[in-house]
């Protein structure tokens, strides 16, 4: 008998002691949460042209993961309407006077990141998003010359057209070697 309760109660304690330490699934917002993280850089010359690859990543949380857009979202509604087959939205900004202005660039490119769980699991999601946006001082230079500072303003857009909050990049120094 003392044996059992012996046997018993080390039972009682390996379930409590499980329970007690066991990684409970984080509780995000449905709503997508995102920080900026940094920016990182890529330059190379063409002749005596710069090429900036310009990289902001941002960390995300989501509530229900469902982050991203498949070839077979944007083909039907409500995502084949206004604006809705994207879902990476950046605003430029470049330095004028000690302010920053929005670029005025003639249009604002689209972006979209591929479902970030593309098994359809729903749950809680986070991460890092990277992307790549190429300057080529060649062409850009209406807009940017060398030594103008730009900066980003980055949301992003969940597949139940949850709109994240928006965060700015650093400041950066375009076209410099």
């Amino acid at each position: 008998m003392k044996k059992l309760l012996v046997i018993n109660s080390c039972l009682l304690i390996f379930v409590l002691c499980s329970a007690l330490f066991c990684d409970k699934p984080p509780q995000y917002d449905v709503v997508p949460h995102i920080d900026y993280v940094r920016t990182d850089r890529n330059r190379t010359l063409e002749g005596e042209a710069i090429v900036e690859e310009i990289i902001p990543i941002i960390h995300f949380e989501d509530g229900d993961g469902d982050l991203g857009l498949t070839a077979e979202n944007v083909e039907n509604p409500p995502y084949n309407e206004g604006d809705n087959m994207n879902n990476y939205f950046v605003e430029y900004y470049i330095k004028r006077d000690n302010a920053f202005e929005p670029l005025g660039l003639p249009y604002n490119p689209p972006y979209r990141f591929f479902p970030l769980s593309p098994d359809g699991r729903v749950g809680p999601l986070e991460g890092d998003l990277k992307l790549s946006i190429t300057f080529d001082e060649r062409t850009i230079n209406k807009w940017i010359q060398r030594g103008d500072i730009i900066k980003f303003r980055i949301k992003i857009r969940d597949r139940a057209l949850n709109v994240s909050n928006t965060v700015e990049s650093g400041e950066i120094e375009m076209f410099v070697p």
